[in-house]
């Protein structure tokens, strides 16, 4: 609600139109119009206001987070950002093991998170693998390496990309581009959009994405991206891995430590998804925060 405010300045006074909008969790910013050393009149007020929303920086909003969580995350966003002035402290040394062994282990890959270890790690492929195992376990350092790389702007072609260096080198038809035809998701109900659809739908969510990046929170921003992803199952293979590791993408950017989803999760992964299908991506964005807190050590309220 826009208020006027008075400031006194040597002899005189000074009149503002003034109006408070919030531009972060943590932030308030106050936006003013001079209107003079004398009252407007009420036309000249009209001008006023309308020159002051024009002023007016887009405002923050959360969809779905509570305050209580919303206050931790940004406690963990501020300990992110000391911590990233000490090299090795913001995420842990095994983090790209870690990570590569859970979003695979989701899709199924068998290798244990010693095997990926001994990849990632020392180069030793594990006998008796098969290679197409192999591969998606370094497939995914080359995807996660190219993520944290990237300074470009959400859109198809890094997108493409993305899914490119999750499955090259393996089984999957169509590496680096949309499906060609129509997919359903095992044990879910929910019909991905038709290939000749896809463009468009893709294009919507990028819009959306762009869209909202500068009013809502990181985590929500992250869970935009990772559920219209996984709705659209715009390719042939690789759609969670890539979705998870752009839901990373999107966290680190907004200055938060990238999150494991971890296989033994997968049940509750998995539920908050398809609440997502249905509408509900609130159940998705409850749940990585939750996980964000819980794998950095600071507590949800609701556990």
């Amino acid at each position: 609600m826009p208020f006027i405010e008075k400031q006194r300045h040597g002899d005189h006074t000074y009149f503002y139109l003034v109006k408070s909008v919030r531009v972060s969790p943590t932030t308030v910013r106050k936006v003013r119009v001079f209107l003079g050393r004398e009252m407007p009149s009420k036309e000249r007020m009209r001008e006023m206001l309308e020159r002051l929303e024009r002023k007016m920086p887009p405002s923050y909003s959360t969809h779905w987070l509570d305050l209580g969580t919303i206050e931790q995350l940004e406690d963990l966003r501020a300990a992110t950002a000391v911590f990233r002035t000490i090299p090795g402290e913001v995420v842990p040394k095994d983090f790209l093991v870690r990570f590569t062994y859970n979003s695979n282990a989701i899709e199924g890959n068998p290798l244990t998170l010693r095997q990926t270890a001994l990849l990632l790690v020392d180069g030793i492929s594990p006998e008796g693998t098969r290679a197409e195992h192999i591969i998606e376990v370094l497939n995914s350092k080359d995807a996660w390496e190219y993520v944290q790389s990237y300074k470009g702007s959400l859109g198809r072609g890094y997108v493409k990309k993305v899914q490119y260096l999750v499955t090259k080198n393996t089984s999957c038809r169509i590496q680096g581009d949309y499906r060609d035809g129509e997919v359903r998701i095992s044990g879910s109900e929910w019909r991905p959009p038709p290939p000749a659809l896809l463009p468009r739908e893709m294009e919507a969510l990028f819009a959306r994405f762009r869209e909202s990046r500068k009013r809502i929170h990181p985590v929500e921003l992250a869970t935009i991206l990772h559920n219209g992803l996984a709705r659209a199952h715009p390719f042939t293979d690789g759609n969670g891995r890539t979705a998870r590791l752009l839901m990373n993408w999107v966290l680190v950017k907004g200055k938060f430590p990238p999150v494991i989803i971890e296989a033994k999760n997968k049940e509750r992964y998995y539920s908050a998804i398809e609440k997502g299908d249905r509408g509900d991506d609130g159940a998705f964005a409850k749940f990585l925060s939750r996980h964000l807190l819980d794998q950095y050590s600071i507590r949800s309220k609701d556990g």
